[in-house]
């Protein structure tokens, strides 16, 4: 007697304004589902990726703007190289609140697309020797994975040496 094969379910995509924005660019990149992360060294361990590869992203206060920094998640920013870099007199930290009032977006959710939230986007060379990186896909549950060659295209970064080695 044969067999009728059973119906696949279809899986369903994940889907956010970050997918949605790489989607309309037409950039090829990687959905990597995993556990609940709120930080890009929560995200290596999870993924059982190299910290260099995945990308952390800070937002930094420069003089009266906000700034992405993205850098690799092993690493410390380096302020003294972002003021260069800017020109700026003052550099600090955003607080949490600065992170939700001006991004619009929980703790943890930052992206490293500068231009969706209309911030210049700073990005370490360490980082940029890498092929690829892997950044919050705007889920606690889901990184992107994407060219770096592509991610530089789409965000035009300033790049220069934004991070320091951990103590």
């Amino acid at each position: 007697m044969k067999k009728t094969p059973k119906k696949k379910t279809p899986v369903k995509k994940f889907e956010s304004k970050i997918t949605k924005f790489l989607d309309q660019a037409k950039v090829k990149y990687g959905v990597i589902e995993h556990k609940v992360v709120y930080t890009a060294h929560d995200a290596a361990q999870t993924t059982k990726k190299k910290l260099s590869d995945i990308a952390k992203v800070v937002l930094v206060k420069a003089d009266n703007d906000y700034v992405l920094i993205v850098l690799p998640a092993g690493k410390y920013v380096d302020f003294n190289g972002i003021k260069k870099a800017l020109k700026a007199k003052k550099i600090g930290m955003a607080s949490e609140k600065d992170i939700v009032r001006h991004l619009k977006t929980k703790i943890g959710l930052l992206h490293p697309f500068g231009s969706e939230y209309n911030l210049k986007t700073l990005l370490d060379r360490t980082l940029a020797k890498s092929k690829k990186m892997i950044a919050s896909a705007g889920a606690y549950t889901h990184s992107v994975e994407i060219k770096l060659k592509d991610f530089e295209k789409l965000t035009n970064p300033i790049k220069g040496t934004f991070s320091k080695a951990k103590r």
